[in-house]
């Protein structure tokens, strides 16, 4: 087991959840909702981000699984779409802006690998791990930001779909979470599509 290598994986996923998290709570502080900066949410303190239980996931679960597999998450940036101007757009402001930070991530790492090319590993490896955040992140389930742009693109569409779909995830949140995992092993070669996608894009 390469525990240095185990410990960089968890502390780069980490690091990108982070990002992830700070420019998701600007954008939501900016749209008129103060809840992320009453949260300390704002800040880029990596502490302020930390979830008690999605982080020490973050760590244990590739230790136990000999790093073979990683799970865990931040602390939530949770909103209030009452203090939106304008719901819907705000919304998928907010859903993009997930998206977004982990091909900021992925850019970025590109810009920097001809300044660092003594970091090309690490930057690479940050890519990928970002670009692939990114492809699962487009899953249409709660806590994901897939999920906010398809409620706002719901609720245009068809309400009673949308309420039948918000009532489904709901009642059903604890089968969702037990089908996460097959559901990703079977979305895998769309995934990795989407990864591969958003490479090519940043210029990878």
């Amino acid at each position: 087991m390469n525990i240095p290598l185990i410990l960089l994986t968890a502390l780069l996923l980490f690091v990108i959840l982070v990002i992830r998290n700070i420019l998701k709570a600007y954008v939501i502080y900016m749209l008129g909702d103060p809840t992320p900066k009453y949260r300390g949410l704002l800040s880029a303190n990596p502490l302020n981000h930390i979830d008690p239980i999605g982080t020490t996931f973050l760590f244990l679960t590739p230790f136990l699984s000999q790093g073979t597999f990683i799970f865990g998450w931040t602390k939530y940036i949770d909103y209030d779409p009452n203090y939106f101007k304008n719901k819907d757009l705000s919304e998928f402001i907010v859903g993009f802006t997930g998206l977004a930070s982990f091909f900021i991530v992925v850019f970025v790492s590109r810009i920097l690998i001809s300044v660092l090319p003594n970091m090309a590993d690490l930057l690479v490896f940050l890519s990928y791990m970002s670009a692939f955040l990114l492809a699962i992140n487009l899953i249409p389930i709660k806590g994901f930001d897939g999920a906010i742009i398809l409620s706002v693109i719901l609720r245009k569409i068809n309400r009673r779909l949308f309420y039948a779909w918000e009532d489904f995830q709901y009642k059903y949140q604890l089968v969702i979470l037990v089908m996460f995992f097959p559901l990703i092993i079977i979305l895998a070669p769309f995934l990795k599509l989407i990864a591969q996608l958003t490479l090519k894009i940043a210029g990878w």
